[in-house]
């Protein structure tokens, strides 16, 4: 009896087969117009033009030409030079990176403390300025990227400068600097050089998500 079963099951499975092969396909396209390409008769299809334009519109287009290039490392200057005292450490224990940051970063961090509240200016005109001017998106995105980062190095000195002169405290004081250096001195490395290399520098976790919301979609 279940011999009979199965081959019953088999014949009726070799039926719906073969009366499957012979019908006609059916049009998955209920928008399809007779006598017209299925891309022009459903509306629902964007022609390619249009999404390269909403592509440029949102900025998923990585690449950065001409001088955008250059311009889009400038903003990064502000970081760096925020964060230089970070380095005083790593410059003692390598004399040939104190000797690099003595002609570069150090003379701009001096010139910036010298004049009041020239830090702030640079700082409100890179975040507030850019979106107001007329400038490309990647600039504006790196422009707020380095506000960021900058922003992100105002609590470690809150906390060391609450934590300053306890001597308990001391001998952490100075792998903590260290850390800080390399995670601002690596975002700002990585963004420089991919600017150079005409990608966007987005992958920096939460930092370049919340640049690209502040920079907006133009």
């Amino acid at each position: 009896m279940a011999t009979k079963s199965t081959l019953f099951a088999l014949l009726i499975g070799g039926l719906a087969a073969w009366s499957s092969a012979f019908a006609p396909a059916a049009n998955t396209n209920r928008h399809a117009v007779p006598g017209v390409p299925a891309a022009l008769g459903d509306p629902r299809i964007v022609p390619a033009a249009g999404r390269a334009a909403a592509l440029r519109m949102w900025g998923n287009d990585d690449e950065i030409e001409g001088q955008d290039r250059i311009k889009s490392c400038i903003p990064y200057l502000l970081p760096l030079i925020d964060g230089d005292h970070f380095a005083k450490y790593i410059n003692l224990r390598f004399p040939p990176l104190g000797l690099v940051d003595s002609v570069t970063i150090s003379p701009l961090a001096n010139l910036v403390d010298s004049v009041p509240f020239l830090s702030l200016i640079l700082f409100l005109v890179l975040s507030l300025g850019t979106r107001a001017l007329n400038l490309s998106r990647p600039i504006k995105f790196n422009a707020q990227q380095a506000v960021l980062i900058d922003v992100a190095l105002i609590f470690p000195e809150l906390i060391g400068g609450a934590f300053e002169g306890q001597r308990q405290f001391v001998p952490l004081m100075e792998p903590c600097s260290n850390f800080i250096f390399y995670c601002y001195m690596g975002a700002c490395l990585y963004s420089i050089s991919s600017n150079l290399r005409g990608k966007t520098p987005d992958g920096i976790p939460v930092i370049s998500n919340a640049a690209k919301m502040a920079a907006g979609p133009y």
